[in-house]
């Protein structure tokens, strides 16, 4: 998926994102990747605002009737910030000390840019929705972003076009159709 339309601000130049998903029936496994330059990668605590850095996410609805999301935010250290909610009010972070092994973080760099590859368990989904199965046919809403609010050039990427006046990436009703083949 084209990680392509700009938001709020102008792409900066040369910046372009992709993502990649595919699943079995024990995890989604995830691959987004960015062309930037000056990449800004400073964070790397268990409570820090990761957003801020270069960053790429990936938001999504396990169960496409239900607004109920995670939000997955890395940057190319590998730090992440994870939350569950219905939206920016409701969210709850969740602290994971373990969310390297747990969901295989694996930061990666190449010439003009960086990425992250990550998977979500099943196991894990199942501790919000207990009824979350990976199955061909599965119809998921979601969105990846790519982002950078204190870089040299700030910037906001969407996958998914996104209404809002003011740069807000918690809007499952902006949230796109992914359907498991």
């Amino acid at each position: 998926m084209e990680i392509d339309i700009p938001l709020w601000l102008p792409r900066p130049e040369g910046m372009s994102a992709v993502a990649r998903i595919y699943y079995t029936g024990e995890a989604l496994f995830l691959r987004i990747s960015a062309s930037e330059k000056n990449i800004l990668a400073r964070f790397d605590g268990l409570l820090d605002m990761v957003c801020r850095d270069s960053c790429l996410e990936f938001f999504f609805c396990p169960h496409a009737e239900d607004d109920r999301y995670f939000n997955f935010e890395f940057n190319p250290l590998g730090a992440m910030y994870l939350g569950f909610g219905r939206d920016r009010c409701s969210s709850v972070r969740q602290i994971r000390e373990d969310y390297r092994t747990m969901f295989s973080v694996d930061p990666f760099r190449f010439d003009g840019g960086w990425g992250i590859n990550f998977s979500i368990p099943a196991s894990f989904i199942n501790l919000y929705i207990p009824s979350f199965s990976l199955r061909s046919g599965l119809i998921m809403r979601g969105n990846f972003y790519k982002c950078g609010d204190e870089t040299k050039a700030p910037h906001y990427l969407a996958w998914n076009p996104v209404v809002s006046k003011k740069p807000d990436f918690h809007r499952p009703e902006s949230f796109g159709t992914m359907i498991l083949v």
